[in-house]
């Protein structure tokens, strides 16, 4: 129950805290996929619309997409970070209950158990690649929809499906396009969550397993948040840009070492890090919301439970 419980309530979180920042998911994905043309054309690029910055490419969406284009692929984009943030939560709480147990039960001291940094790295990190491999393919169709230079014509998702699978020759696996780079980025999460850990018992003391019962307050909860999803962007960036850049339609990588080379090549080392500020701002703000949400969700959820369990004691 506690991990259907976090699951869905982890899952609408970070679904509506998504779509109130969904313009700047899309100005993140434009403006981290446009490359400069190399001499050796080595990656052909079309000639779309480029964008100096994050308003920038706000403002030109809109003049040229209306108001409907800044919210263009919205509604996959959701789906996936459902889906997503559903498996993440479900497997993260249920793998990090089964290990605690384990954990408890060889202890030497049945004191206070807790884990390392390194253990809450590698127990998110399970987590979010078995999300991956179901959500993937919503995450490659996503991309592929905020990408298209055109007023949605083209971006509905089976005329994307078709695409992709004639590109690939009727491969199924070409949904699965950036999924090494996807797994490799399961360091992101992983990173978030021990942040959050970490810095939840250093800055007020509090613990999954401590039975004082003590919850977070949504401020608090918002502010470590946007912290550990802070130190885990700017740690993950490459990994990011490299992933949007296999997924982007049109792209001809073939893996994401390949889009790195290309970007460091021909636009700089601080090219790996492009578009970090709405991707910082996207991030901060989701994953800050995200927190609130769930904490205040989980305690709504509660509630509803225990009025629930008295009215059927009651009746009976």
């Amino acid at each position: 129950m506690a991990s259907l419980e976090a699951a869905f309530t982890g899952a609408v979180a970070s679904s509506v805290a998504n779509v109130a920042v969904y313009p700047l998911d899309l100005a993140k994905t434009l403006l981290q996929t446009q490359l400069k043309q190399s001499a050796e054309k080595v990656e052909p690029i079309e000639e779309n619309e480029t964008y100096d910055n994050t308003l920038d490419c706000i403002l030109k969406v809109y003049r040229k997409r209306g108001l409907s284009g800044m919210y263009q692929g919205m509604s996959t984009s959701v789906l996936a970070n459902f889906i997503q943030s559903f498996c993440y939560f479900f497997w993260y709480t249920l793998v990090r209950k089964y290990y605690f147990r384990f954990k408890f039960t060889r202890a030497k001291f049945k004191g206070n158990v807790r884990f390392s940094t390194i253990e809450e790295l590698l127990l998110g990190m399970v987590a979010a690649a078995t999300s991956q491999l179901f959500t993937n393919p919503i995450s490659v169709i996503s991309t592929r929809q905020q990408t298209i230079d055109s007023n949605g014509e083209g971006a509905n998702t089976s005329a994307i499906v078709k695409q992709i699978l004639k590109e690939n020759n009727g491969d199924i696996r070409g949904l699965w396009r950036g999924l090494k780079v996807s797994l490799v980025l399961t360091i992101n999460p992983s990173i978030t969550y021990a942040s959050y850990q970490e810095l939840k018992r250093l800055m007020f003391s509090v613990d999954d397993f401590s039975v004082t019962g003590q919850e977070l307050s949504a401020r608090q909860n918002f502010s470590l948040g946007v912290l550990s999803k802070m130190i885990s962007t700017v740690i993950t960036q490459p990994l990011i840009i490299s992933k949007v850049s296999l997924q982007r339609a049109g792209s001809h990588f073939t893996n994401f070492q390949q889009v790195m080379f290309y970007l460091y090549k021909n636009e700089g080392l601080l090219s790996l890090w492009k578009g970090l500020r709405p991707q910082l701002a996207k991030g901060v703000l989701v994953q800050g919301l995200l927190f609130m949400f769930k904490g205040e969700l989980t305690k709504i959820l509660r509630k509803v439970i225990f009025l629930y369990s008295n009215f059927l004691i009651k009746r009976h």
